[in-house]
């Protein structure tokens, strides 16, 4: 063992064994691009022409892991995943309005809570609701957020809801609330819970998080360790609803917003014209493109890089930087629908290619990790963020996890991670990676593009985005773009990954209704 690991090993035996917990902040963005983010190399010109200060000063003091993954390529099943350090199919969580979140499921929140931590969330909840639906039921003390996949980034208010009611009507309005206030809830630490909505004026949801993040980082000056979890939904649609402040930033114009006359410069959804399904399709699928459509991305994703740039300034600035570690992910890969880039990868959220499932991910802990390193081949599962958190707070992780802590890769103890990975969105259609190896059943997908001017702008591709249906292994070692099937020349690994991707199914439940009630009998 050299000389600087051995001091690595010293530092953290040393945090192990030290009374105080360490503090937790774990960062979800909601389909961010696998490239955007400056300090890649991948980075397009666009990312590092504006640059993104608070992404790059967290892979600077911490580790940044090139093969981490989600656990589904969509929002919901992905962040129960995480949230419970399980598969969330072992509960009927394959896609979305499945398997909710069960009594019996333990997340980190409730665990930490136990163990004395002050615990709070800002930002969006959405597993699919089930008995556990709200954040106070999670563990969370305090909350404030919304609870659906989707949410206005700047029509906060009962006034705004209120005049999208009286716009659209009942018939108009009934299941797709998109606009309003936001909802604040409290444990009362029984199964009754305090909810309020609260309204803002003038506001962004990136901005609300952030705020509300560091007011809570400043004002623990107890003894108590915390847990904060800050969910933002940027950059998720509707990326196009933008802030003016970031908006001018990456010289975007259709921002005007008079609120009198509820007039803009974009034709944001009218209800009194037609439903949002329609209007979410044409302008969130790109059933019309919208040539700034890659710079509403971006300054969505400027307002997210400096959140993170705020919340280690709070660390900072309270003295609590060291003993805090901070987790950053995203809950998928990002999404064509906002432009996102995924470079190297093929694919988009919704599809089992690595550009839906792969994921941006870095922790970091300056004086007790390693920082500004990259690792490389060792599979990592958001998974991994409930026992890593377990491990530091000196306590046993449950043999019932599916992740692993991280601890031992991160301080080279070891160079393998998990041997294998699975994914599913029902029982037939699933994607697996046994180390260097992926196989895919069944995952085809074919969806509009686009491509990108010199400009900046963007236009329709007429060449439609395909992932094929048909069975695919893929050496992502070599072929990190998935441009090789291999599925005839390996029939060995393919039967044995088959194999192993049965053991798998068989632990799991098939797709339930959020109530856990069987949807499809098993195949």
């Amino acid at each position: 063992m050299n000389k600087i690991l051995s001091v690595l090993v010293l530092i953290v035996s040393n945090l192990l064994f030290a009374d105080q917990k360490p503090n937790a902040i774990v960062i979800i963005a909601d389909d961010l691009g696998y490239a955007d983010m400056a300090f890649l190399d991948q980075a397009p010109e666009d990312v590092k022409k504006f640059g993104t200060p608070g992404f790059d000063k967290l892979a600077k003091t911490g580790l940044y892991f090139k093969n981490a993954y989600g656990t589904s390529p969509i929002c919901s099943p992905s962040r129960a995943g995480m949230i419970t350090g399980r598969y969330q199919q072992r509960w009927g969580n394959y896609s979305y309005n499945e398997g909710g979140l069960p009594l019996n499921e333990i997340t980190i929140p409730e665990a930490l809570l136990k163990l004395g931590y002050k615990t709070a969330k800002f930002g969006k909840t959405h597993l699919n609701g089930g008995p556990k639906k709200y954040p106070s039921l999670h563990g969370f003390e305090e909350s404030l957020g919304f609870m659906f996949h989707t949410w206005d980034y700047i029509r906060l208010s009962q006034k705004d809801e209120n005049a999208y009611k009286k716009r659209a009507g009942h018939k108009g309005w009934v299941g797709c609330q998109v606009v309003g206030p936001l909802l604040r809830s409290r444990s009362l630490g029984t199964a009754a819970n305090e909810h309020e909505k609260v309204s803002y004026e003038n506001s962004f949801t990136t901005k609300i998080f952030t705020d509300e993040a560091v007011r809570f980082i400043k004002s623990e000056k107890s003894n108590k360790p915390f847990y904060l979890h800050i969910s933002h939904n940027a950059v998720h649609m509707p990326t196009y609803v933008v802030d003016k402040e970031w908006a001018e930033k990456v010289g975007l114009d259709y921002v005007a917003w008079d609120r009198d006359s509820s007039q803009w410069n974009f034709p944001y959804w009218e209800p009194n014209q037609e439903t949002h399904q329609v209007f979410h399709k044409k302008w969130g699928h790109l059933g019309e493109v919208d040539k700034n459509g890659r710079r509403a991305y971006l300054s969505h994703l400027l307002a997210l890089d400096y959140s993170v740039w705020k919340v280690l300034k709070a660390l900072e600035d309270s003295g609590q930087r060291e003993n805090t570690v901070v987790f950053f992910i995203s809950d998928n890969g990002g999404t064509i629908n906002t432009f996102a880039n995924n470079a190297p990868l093929t694919g988009f959220k919704y599809m089992l290619g690595e550009g839906g499932i792969r994921v941006p991910f870095m922790v970091s802990m300056p004086g007790t990790l390693p920082e500004n390193k990259t690792v490389d081949k060792p599979l990592v599962s958001t998974m991994d963020i409930f026992p890593t958190l377990l491990d530091l707070a000196k306590q046993e992780i449950p043999e019932d996890l599916d992740g692993k802590s991280l601890l031992p890769l991160i301080l080279g103890e070891v160079e393998k991670h998990h041997d294998s990975l699975a994914w599913a969105l029902n029982r037939n259609r699933w994607a697996f990676r046994m180390g260097k190896w992926k196989l895919t059943q069944n995952a085809g997908w074919k969806h509009s593009n686009y491509k990108l001017l010199e400009n900046g702008d963007a236009v329709r591709n007429p060449e439609i985005f395909v992932y094929s249906n048909e069975p695919q292994l893929f050496n992502l070692e070599e072929d990190i773009s998935e441009t090789t099937n291999l599925l005839e020349k390996f029939p060995e690994i393919v039967k044995e990954i088959r194999n192993r991707f049965e053991d798998w199914d068989r632990q799991m439940s098939g797709p339930l209704t959020s109530e856990g009630k069987p949807k499809n009998k098993k195949i």
